[in-house]
């Protein structure tokens, strides 16, 4: 069985196929293109069906799982055919040997051999949810990114009419002579900057359409449909719940525990080597003259004579088993502290959705209306309203970065509890059921 090591270097290879760009499967029907909007859901089923890192683990699982039932079987019999070369032809009668040899192991020592291959094919398919775990993590956190892109477009659209408005507002007053001519510039200064602004977010769409594409195994410029919304920002698991279920479904933990009933199986197949192996002879010998000699039963047995290489073996499984059993109580505590950070994370990006949405959108919405208004009724400068539409713009970018980075920061706490998070929809999933 591969070592902790060896399954967490392959795990990281495949992340790494994962992540880079393939050619585009024509063959199979492109779902992301006939979809009307792109979900975080949708994508990381998609991301599932389609990549072919997945597919790999898969059949690597699959392997592990055919080599169960020859780990408990019985060797092959093996036979014998010997004869007389002088009497071929002769005048006597063909003088042959058969003989029919089965070699059978200590009691006890097939049925370890084939609890270590099932525990082994098990940590296979726990390889295949963990990878799971990872890529859909992955793939609900560029999906968040992909809608922050799409949210920002549009809030640079909206104020790109905002400053049509003002600034034909400012050209009709200079017209008046009630305004600057600078009011007009200092309007045109600010569109051009939104249009620099937007080039910044042309070029972002772009990098993420292609990370996207590459977990779906497409080329990095195939169309993508506009993403559909956000999770809402829900009540979560308390974080002692959430301590609970990572200790009770995570998969990575469950591997451990595997490897740990592997390494105990390897134990007592090294007890059993101290013990002899038989095996059973069955002979018809034609060389003998006398019929009642011809046929022979026998059993053999092998001597374990060197006990310092059987210990040897003993104490390199024992000592697996312990190096497993301090990895995986080093891997709880590693655990409970991704977790708990996780945690303190979505707090935090929620607490920042809350105060941007609560408090400073409605007064950033409010100094612009008031410095518009003060303008138009010509008791303000324009500089003001420009001021207040520069405001009011971050804000709305950085509402909408707090929710995309509350989405990916949620996405990697399902990471690390080994399912969902979010207390209401998994009640009402219950619920239903």
């Amino acid at each position: 069985m591969p070592t902790q090591a060896f399954r967490n270097v392959a795990i990281s290879v495949t992340l790494v196929l994962i992540c880079s760009a393939a050619p585009a499967d024509h063959a199979a029907p492109n779902l992301v293109e006939h979809a009307e909007v792109l979900t975080a859901d949708g994508l990381a089923a998609w991301v599932l069906e389609r990549n072919p890192g997945i597919i790999a683990i898969k059949a690597t699982a699959e392997a592990a799982a055919f080599r169960i039932e020859p780990a408990g079987s019985f060797d092959d019999p093996v036979m014998t055919y010997a004869l007389a070369p002088l009497t071929v032809g002769g005048n006597q009668s063909l003088n042959q040997r058969f003989d029919l040899k089965q070699k059978i192991p200590w009691p006890g020592t097939l049925a370890a051999r084939e609890r270590a291959a099932q525990h082994e094919a098990n940590a296979a398919e726990l390889d295949i949810d963990l990878l799971r775990l990872r890529v859909v993590a992955q793939a609900k956190a560029t999906y968040a990114e992909w809608h922050f892109v799409h949210s920002a477009m549009e809030i640079h659209h909206s104020t790109q009419n905002l400053l049509d408005d003002l600034i034909s507002t400012a050209e009709t007053r200079y017209a008046a002579g009630r305004a600057l001519k600078q009011d007009v510039l200092q309007g045109e200064v600010e569109q051009t900057n939104l249009e620099k602004h937007l080039f910044g977010l042309i070029r972002l769409e772009a990098t993420v359409k292609a990370r996207i594409n590459a977990l779906l195994n497409r080329a990095p410029s195939e169309p993508l449909p506009p993403p559909g919304g956000l999770p809402e920002v829900t009540e979560l698991y308390a974080l002692e719940s959430m301590q609970r279920l990572a200790m009770a479904q995570h998969p990575e933990l469950a591997q451990l525990e595997t490897q740990i009933s592997a390494s105990e199986s390897r134990i007592t197949l090294a007890e059993k080597a101290f013990y002899p192996d038989l095996q059973l002879d069955v002979g018809y010998n034609r060389l003998w003259d006398a019929t009642e000699k011809r046929t022979t039963i026998g059993v053999s047995i092998n001597i374990p004579f060197n006990r310092s290489k059987r210990r040897s073996e003993l104490g390199r499984a024992q000592a697996e088993r312990r190096s497993a059993e301090w990895t995986l109580i080093k891997r709880r505590a590693g655990l409970l502290a991704d977790l708990a950070n996780a945690h303190a994370e979505v707090v935090e990006a929620k607490s920042s959705v809350d105060l941007i949405h609560d408090r400073l959108l409605p007064l950033s919405a409010e100094y612009l209306e008031a410095a518009i208004a003060d303008y138009q009724s010509g008791i303000g400068a324009f500089l003001n309203v420009i001021t207040a539409e520069q405001r009011a713009l971050d804000t709305e970018l950085a509402l909408a970065r707090a929710r995309s980075d509350y989405a990916r920061r949620v996405a990697e706490l399902e990471r690390w509890v080994g399912g969902p998070v979010d207390a209401t929809a998994a009640s009402t999933s219950g619920a239903q059921q």
